[in-house]
Order: structure tokens, then sequence, then C-alpha cells
């Protein structure tokens, strides 16, 4: 299987992996391998992301257990939206393919306006959003996968997760992105995204492996990266900021 992107960026494909940093390994790791990155266009930049699930949390539950397979279903927004502004509505899935781990995104751009009159109102996707074409089949196919599995599943806002992220690419190899989130905060309450990015910290002050990095490409990851992961004994982590959150609320449920 050979991961592959899309030129529209709407569908994509590719090998990730997480990892579970404190911050002078970041900075340290970052000293060795900073000739080898350039800036990303969204060098940094608040990410928020609003995860849809079932009443019973099916979704969290499933992405806990670790299938081979399992999708998660979000609205995410780069900086705080406005309700006119662009926000990607889509269904990520990942697939525990040999030793690799394969994501792949499907997504919708539409007004955060539009997503929250999808929700009202209940009906179709594609007749709710006004802003593609209706002769884009992918999109037309994309919308029709994610009303199905929003009614199937009867999903609905559950949590949002958001952090700082910092963002690089290779410098020979813009498909190696480089991402380190930081002061990951959630909330299960006030849920809209233009309300901006309080939260929950999830990380303690106790806790120094507090940065999520992760890294995603089309092909096998670049010598020098893998050669100072070795050196830094830096593996990779099975962590799901979804699931964990929910892990702790769950958590917290059961000792009230």
């Amino acid at each position: 299987m050979k991961p592959i992107i899309t030129t529209d960026d709407r569908t994509i494909e590719r090998v990730e992996e997480k990892y579970l940093i404190s911050r002078s390994e970041k900075s340290a790791l970052l000293k060795n391998i900073r000739k080898y990155l350039e800036k990303d266009e969204y060098y940094k930049e608040s990410v928020l992301s609003l995860y849809l699930d079932t009443k019973h949390s099916d979704l969290a539950n499933r992405s806990i257990d670790r299938p081979p397979f399992r999708e998660k279903i979000r609205v995410r927004a780069y900086n705080v939206p406005a309700e006119s502004s662009p926000v990607f509505f889509e269904v990520k899935a990942k697939l525990a393919f040999r030793y690799q781990k394969i994501g792949n995104k499907r997504r919708l751009i539409l007004p955060l306006k539009d997503f929250y009159r999808y929700l009202e109102t209940g009906k179709n996707l594609e007749k709710t959003v006004k802003t593609f074409s209706k002769n884009d089949r992918q999109q037309l196919q994309v919308a029709r996968e994610l009303d199905y599995l929003m009614k199937y599943h009867a999903l609905e806002p559950k949590v949002l997760i958001s952090a700082d992220r910092t963002a690089f690419v290779g410098k020979d190899n813009p498909a190696f992105r480089l991402t380190f989130d930081e002061n990951l905060r959630f909330r299960t309450t006030n849920l809209r995204l233009e309300k901006g990015t309080k939260g929950e910290k999830f990380f303690k002050k106790s806790e120094p492996q507090n940065i999520i990095m992760e890294v995603k490409t089309l092909d096998a990851m670049p010598l020098w990266f893998v050669r100072e992961l070795s050196a830094f004994k830096i593996y990779p982590d099975r962590f799901s900021k979804y699931g964990k959150i929910y892990q702790l609320i769950t958590e917290r449920k059961t000792h009230v």
C-alpha cells in the first residue's frame, strides 16, 4: 500500500506516528534536525478540534481498544474561527498495516455556520452546504459519507480539544511534516469553536512528557530523523488525544 495525497488536499492518505516527549527533548531534537527543516505555511497556530460521537461514546471506546481499523469524526479549525470562517468537517480513519499506521482523512471545507445549520436542521449535508459545486463528485461523495456516518451513529458534539501547534516540513521533502502540539486543553461544555481555546489542561505539571510530536509522511521516514530518534531514545507512543481525554472524563465519573 503506497500512501497518496490528492492535489486538492481533500483526501489524504499517509504514514503517521506519534511520540510523547518533554520540552527538553523537543529543544535538543530540534537543535540537531533544524537544518533539515523549514517552517510550514502554518508555522505557529492554535488547532481546535470538535469531536463528534454517539450518546455512549462508542467511537472513543473503539479508539481506546485500538482495533486494526478505526474512525473519528471531527470538525477542525486553525486558529479561533468566526462563524463565517472555513473549517474542515472530516472523517479520519486509521489502519494498522503491517508495521505502519496508515492515516486516511476525507474532508469537506465549509463555513462554520453551515456546519451549525446542518446540526440544527438534520437535513442532508449536501443540501445544507451551499459553498461547493454540485458537479464536484469528490466533495459530494465525502458529503454523503459524512452524512451517512452522522445519521447512522446519531453523532453529536462531545469534546472540544485545542493545542498550540508548531509545524515544520522537510526542506528537501515537503511531504515530510513534523508537528509539536503543546498546552493540550479540552472542554465538554460550550462546544462552539468560535468561543476559543479555553479549557482544562490535560497534562499535569508533574508530567514532563507533555508535548505530542507527530510525524506525517508519504514514504519511509528520512534516515536523519530515524537516527536522531534512536540517539535520543524517543519511541512511538499510542496516544489518541480524544481517547485519552475520554478515559480521563470516564475515570472522574467513576470516582464521584
